[in-house]
């Protein structure tokens, strides 16, 4: 596996990813959007196994995963990550998150926010590792079904 900066080119395959993800998937439009702002820092996790640079046959990198966040000030919000479901618990999302983590790091980052599903216990206690705690609770924030989201932050070390 290996980690690069997402690109608008990527869109297609990142929006595929948010269908077998979430009820309510990004657009392809919202992801190129997304992917251009100043503000966005866009990881993908590729099959490096498919070539030397992951390219397949058709010439696009083969995606596992990806990671959005927007940057303001020294905070930043991870608005999506999300990993293709025959890549879940492989180690995917924590490369993701690394890799996020580093860059915030240089950006001069201080606080990481985001939002979870209240049910998706696998994700919360893969931000508990990454140094998240609950920091308070957005009622009804989801839909299709409704759930309640946890606000989960984590301030970054700049020595680690």
């Amino acid at each position: 596996m290996k980690i690069i900066k997402g690109e608008a080119r990527h869109a297609r395959e990142l929006h595929e990813t948010e269908k077998e993800s979430f009820s309510i998937p990004w657009t392809e439009a919202s992801i190129r959007y997304e992917i251009s702002q100043d503000i966005s820092i866009c990881f993908v996790a590729i099959d490096d196994a498919v070539d030397e640079v992951g390219i397949d046959e058709v010439g696009i990198e083969k995606i596992l995963g990806h990671v959005y966040m927007r940057q303001v000030f020294d905070e930043g919000e991870i608005i999506n990550i999300a990993v293709k479901k025959i890549f879940r618990c492989k180690g995917v999302a924590k490369f993701l998150l690394r890799e996020l983590f580093a860059e915030a790091k240089i950006r001069g980052i201080k606080k990481i926010f985001l939002d979870v599903r209240e049910s998706n216990l696998p994700a919360i206690n893969l931000y508990k590792k990454f140094g998240f705690v609950a920091a308070g609770t957005r009622k009804f924030y989801y839909s299709q079904p409704f759930e309640d989201a946890i606000i989960m932050q984590t301030t970054l070390n700049p020595n680690h």
